[in-house]
């Protein structure tokens, strides 16, 4: 598919690192607007390149080829109309592109706040809001002398800036501190990125939500939010269940949103998709993250059914119909009961996609998959978000029809997957 919007009269709009979800911003606006897609870096994993729907840009520009002010001469004389952000390999990019070429955006100032997650941290605590005790080091010696002086309390090992509970660990005693340092140190991340240093942070008690976000000068506008269920794996790895969409009017929401509404103004994230995740503590929210960008699970189709409105819908009103923005209410409705469910791989095999779509098929609720192997492809066992086969999407007026579906699901898989 070629994009189809071809008037000349029309701004072109800029995508950066249009891969993942980003795709489905690049297809939701393609017929509406010429589009230009720009590449942050020339070592995009082989299986995030493959996601970018390169036919729908009328140029591509990579950053790496072209050396930034060549890249900005080239962008200004298409005289474009909005930067938008396609991913979390994107954000830092599409902040800086959008304030030299004198578009809205979000404050190039923070951007390696909105990244960073000690920086993020620290840019949340420092506009009052309640965050995790955290340690930024490079040293194992610095990391364990830490953990002792908490009196060997639990806490969370991470990189500082990858994505997708990427070598996330839940460590309880030394000997797990000790491994999870030996594989973040020095390996490189999910975003092509060398861990010179780790994240240490308690570990939070409590149910943990996803919120999701877009945000046009300022004002925030609430798309989705879960309650999210994980597993534990044996290595000490807590691996999505799944996510199940709360009411709108769920007790917990309110709490919620003023948390995330506070963090997203934290983090001058004023324009576009955000994607925040929290921890509801017996004390009250607390940050796990929050990304600059769609949701890694977005799912249009789904969401509308659910809701009658998704991020993505709500992002392109943001940039080329914000008079029709500011008429939607700034938190969804449910229309119908949703759950995202993650597929589990327990054993080293071969996935049987066709046998996959075939089983879900049966279920009543089905509603959509996203899988990510192919027929044939190498199946080793879940332990984060990027190694599980796919997400499946239930939608049905009875909750109850949702978690018999679910459990059907995970019985049949736990020995076929």
């Amino acid at each position: 598919m070629t994009n189809p919007c071809t008037d000349p009269t029309l701004a072109p709009l800029i995508l950066v690192d249009a891969y993942s979800t980003g795709a489905l911003l690049a297809q939701a606006l393609a017929e509406r607007r010429p589009l230009l897609h720009v590449s942050s870096r020339s070592d995009m994993p082989p299986a995030f390149a493959a996601s970018c729907p390169l036919a729908l840009f009328r140029e591509h520009y990579s950053l790496h080829e072209e050396g930034l002010e060549v890249l900005l001469e080239k962008l200004a004389a298409q005289q474009p109309a909005a930067v938008l952000t396609g991913s979390e390999f994107g954000v830092e990019l599409a902040d800086l592109l959008a304030a030299r070429l004198g578009l809205s955006g979000n404050d190039p100032e923070y951007s390696a706040a909105r990244r960073d997650k000690s920086l993020m941290a620290e840019q949340v605590a420092s506009a009052g809001l309640p965050v995790a005790a955290q340690l930024r080091t490079a040293s194992s010696a610095e990391a364990l002398a830490w953990f002792r002086a908490r009196g060997a309390l639990p806490v969370v090992a991470k990189p500082l800036d990858s994505a997708g509970s990427d070598n996330v660990f839940i460590c309880t005693d030394e000997a797990q501190l000790h491994a999870a340092i030996d594989c973040i140190l020095g390996s490189t991340n999910l975003m092509m990125r060398n861990n010179l240093a780790m994240l240490l942070q308690e570990y939070l008690e409590g149910d943990e939500y996803v919120i999701n976000s877009v945000s046009h000068n300022g004002e925030h506008w609430i798309t989705d939010a879960w309650k999210c269920t994980k597993a534990l794996t044996p290595e000490g790895r807590k691996i999505y269940d799944r996510e199940d969409l709360l009411p709108a009017d769920a007790p917990e929401l309110d709490t919620l949103i003023r948390y995330v509404e506070g963090v997203l103004d934290a983090l001058s994230i004023s324009h576009g998709p955000a994607h925040t995740e929290v921890i509801l503590t017996a004390q009250g929210p607390r940050l796990l993250e929050t990304g600059a960008r769609l949701s890694g699970l977005a799912n249009p189709p789904a969401l509308q059914a659910a809701t009658g409105n998704d991020q993505v819908a709500l992002t392109c009103a943001s940039y080329l119909e914000p008079h029709r923005l500011a008429l939607q209410p700034k938190r969804y409705r449910l229309l119908q009961h949703a759950r995202g469910m993650n597929l589990i791989a327990r054993h080293r095999g071969t996935f049987a996609q066709t046998e996959v779509r075939r089983r879900l098929a049966a279920l009543p609720s089905f509603h959509s998959a996203r899988l990510r192997l192919a027929d044939g492809r190498e199946v080793t066992p879940t332990i984060d978000l990027n190694s599980s086969p796919g997400a499946v999407f239930l939608i049905h007026p009875s909750v109850d029809r949702i978690c018999q579906d679910h459990q059907t699901w995970r019985e049949w898989e736990k020995d076929w997957l």
